[in-house]
């Protein structure tokens, strides 16, 4: 531990973004704390990056207050992310939607992990510094069922909503790109919506994104279903007004003939571009010079690009 006098501490905006902000009230209170007991608490930092503490860091060096640091060991940016979620998920006063994007927010992580320690990219070795009380210390399996299954029993929830979990997160975590304010909003349960919406909203285009997102804020309603908000997403397009349908007047035998090889056709002319754009990538982009979040977001891609491939390749041999 170090007394105040360390160099000024980071804020990584991604570690960040994980603890959930304290209302006005509570931030004045913790203000009052600080100011008549000191800063008991120590801040956790990685590489001098705040991982834990950035509401007292902030008060503490605008008001002159000393504080102590506690480094802590990680190997990686995801071992930091969901080491966040963990701490935070101890947490007494978030939201049922904050909880579920850090359930979802430390699977994905974990299954990262675990990926990673397989192809002995990232071997996890235990340290014996002492950890926040907070610290969970996870077995992180290759498996992601394995993963899915042994968070489910800790969060006392299926697997299988663990799955949904990790995809809830991955779909805020496209939509903060874009719209900060309204993600802000859903994590702060200011804006009630389903998950299915929430993962269906970030599949839009950016334009799209931001309208839709405007048009749900602007309902002010209690809870926006799935349903409710697959009604509106096609009004976001005005399209011409098209009159009743007539009967057709061609006959059955001039109607086009059905293709069964239609759709794989269009595939097959597909799949070559995206084995040049991956292997344009490979060749050109300097891959041990990239960011964790970067790296982060092209394994996750690749990987569900594999399980797509895989799960084309089982239906052809079941048609064979």
């Amino acid at each position: 531990m170090k007394a105040h006098n360390v160099p000024t501490l980071k804020i990584n905006e991604n570690f960040k973004r994980l603890i959930p902000p304290l209302s006005s009230e509570e931030l004045q209170q913790l203000e009052q704390n600080l100011v008549r007991d000191g800063c008991r608490e120590p801040l956790c930092v990685w590489h001098d990056t705040i991982i834990d503490g950035h509401n007292r860091y902030e008060i503490c060096t605008r008001l002159q207050i000393p504080f102590i640091v506690r480094r802590i060991h990680f190997e990686s940016f995801e071992e930091v992310t969901a080491w966040i979620c963990a701490n935070q998920l101890g947490r007494r006063n978030i939201t049922d939607e904050t909880r579920k994007y850090l359930i979802g927010k430390r699977f994905e992580m974990e299954k990262l992990i675990g990926a990673h320690n397989a192809f002995g990219l990232n071997q996890h070795k235990k340290k014996k510094e002492v950890k926040p009380k907070m610290w969970v210390e996870p077995p992180f399996e290759k498996s992601s069922r394995s993963t899915s299954k042994r968070l489910g029993e800790e969060y006392r929830v299926s697997h299988a909503t663990i799955d949904k979990y990790g995809a809830y997160s991955h779909a805020l975590d496209s939509l903060v790109e874009i719209v900060p304010s309204f993600v802000q909003k859903v994590l702060s349960g200011q804006i009630k919506i389903s998950q299915a919406s929430i993962i269906d909203l970030a599949q839009l285009s950016p334009q799209d994104i931001h309208q839709l997102s405007t048009r749900i804020a602007d309902e002010a309603v209690e809870f926006i279903s799935y349903a409710s908000t697959r009604q509106v997403i096609p009004k976001k397009q005005e399209s011409p007004k098209i009159l009743p349908p007539t009967v057709p007047t061609v006959s059955i035998k001039d109607m086009p003939v059905y293709d069964p090889d239609a759709e794989i056709s269009s595939l097959v002319l597909t799949i070559p571009s995206w084995i040049s754009s991956i292997d344009r990538t490979r060749s050109s982009a300097n891959l041990q010079g990239i960011s964790s979040n970067a790296r982060y977001k092209l394994d996750e891609e690749l990987s569900r690009l594999k399980k797509t491939i895989d799960t084309m390749l089982s239906a052809i041999k079941e048609g064979m």
